[in-house]
């Protein structure tokens, strides 16, 4: 057989997804399976643990935890470090219910007011034309509204009796249902769906006005930060560092590398700027990038070509032209940094509600996984488990072509 060995010092940062993660859990998902892709190459490796000193954007120290894979033969000399960037605590129990169903219902409508407009006709001719998109596509909003909808109504009154329920019994009760009724009808009532919207509806929401804004620029600038850290190590010393988002982290990933494209940018240190060389790679799975930059995105009146300008710089990175307002004035980008080194792959399924093929992006390739799996969470969740996912990322990025 022949076997391959994987080249130099590589990296990966990893951003788990929404739902309600646990430290540590993308980790070991994604290592997991990583090993499983090596096993079958037949590679011999060690797996370790390792800790590195790390300071957050706020200046304080924190001990970052990592897992190593490197060669039991010390005539090959490379190593794979696996790096967790973990945010889910940031978003925990910040959104009420009826907030969220609030935002649900706005992005659904503009959604709606999205592909009514004249200018995007060609897109939704092009997934009406497409049978298997067509029936997902209608199939997600008509399902989505009416629960959502629903959900509204039904959600105050079947909480107020489960409450109820839980009152009466509190003498029998034991173990978790030892706390206070309200806030366990709360745990009982809200579905997994509304939790993972949840998170999606603090993160993406980009008024400035809104108390959400902190949490999210917390968020991506923590991100930034330990990632700037991973590639300035000199312990490690990696050749390249690989960016890989699940679900709602591939928007954090994707707002971290605007976010250092920024700093570059403004940098006129080139030696900051050959930093960012080392990051070769950025992968997206399950990733709902199109639908927050078509849906949830801040857009400025026609006439306001001047701000529509300014916030297209500042959210420039890989994003195809739009129809410019004017094409007189401002038509330099002062954010000039675009990662020409980096390659983006996305991974998207049919049956996974969250993902789709990007198309408000230039430079990437859209790779359609075929797993067999069930529509919805099941399909968003099963690249973690799909050994082919894993195969096409390690002949992309670590071994020699």
């Amino acid at each position: 057989m022949n076997i391959k060995y994987p080249k130099g010092r590589t990296a990966f940062f990893i951003i788990h997804g929404v739902g309600e993660q646990n430290p540590f859990e993308t980790v070991d998902f994604f290592a997991r399976n990583l090993i499983q892709s090596f096993e079958a190459q037949k590679s011999q490796f060690q797996l370790e643990h390792l800790i590195a000193k790390r300071r957050k954007a706020s200046g304080y120290f924190w001990t970052e935890s990592f897992v190593r894979l490197s060669s039991i033969n010390p005539e090959e000399d490379w190593i794979i470090d696996v790096h967790e960037y973990y945010w889910a605590a940031a978003t925990e129990k910040k959104i009420s219910v009826p907030e969220i169903l609030q935002w649900a219902e706005q992005t659904l409508e503009g959604t709606i007011k999205f592909y009514s407009h004249p200018e995007n006709q060609p897109l939704l001719t092009a997934i009406e034309q497409n049978k298997d998109d067509s029936s997902v596509f209608n199939f997600r909003l008509r399902r989505l509204t009416i629960f959502l909808r629903l959900f509204q109504f039904i959600y105050p009154a079947l909480r107020l009796l489960i409450w109820l329920v839980l009152f009466l019994l509190n003498p029998f009760l034991s173990g978790r249902f030892l706390q206070s009724a309200w806030t366990l009808s709360k745990t009982i009532v809200t579905p997994l769906l509304v939790n993972v919207v949840a998170d999606v509806a603090i993160y993406s929401n980009k008024d400035v006005k809104s108390p959400y804004q902190k949490i999210r620029e917390e968020i991506f600038n923590e991100s930034s930060t330990l990632l700037k850290a991973i590639i300035k190590d000199k312990e490690a010393n990696y050749d390249q560092v690989i960016v890989a988002g699940h679900s709602l982290g591939s928007c954090i990933a994707y707002d971290t590398l605007n976010l250092l494209c920024l700093e570059a940018s403004l940098s006129q240190d080139k030696g900051k700027r050959l930093l960012l060389d080392k990051i070769t790679g950025l992968v997206t799975f399950g990733s709902p990038l199109d639908k927050i930059a078509f849906f949830c995105r801040e857009v400025s009146q026609k006439d306001h070509y001047i701000r529509s300008y300014i916030l297209g710089h500042l959210n420039s990175f890989r994003v195809k032209p739009q129809a410019p307002y004017s094409d007189k004035y401002l038509t330099k980008n002062p954010v000039d940094c675009q990662l020409d080194q980096l390659q983006w792959v996305n991974y998207y399924h049919l049956k996974d509600p969250i993902s789709g093929h990007l198309d408000y992006y230039n430079n990437l390739d859209n790779v359609l996984m075929e797993y067999e799996t069930s529509w919805g969470y099941e399909a968003h969740l099963d690249y973690f488990s799909d050994n082919k996912f894993y195969d096409d990322i390690a002949q992309r990025f670590l071994y020699p072509h």
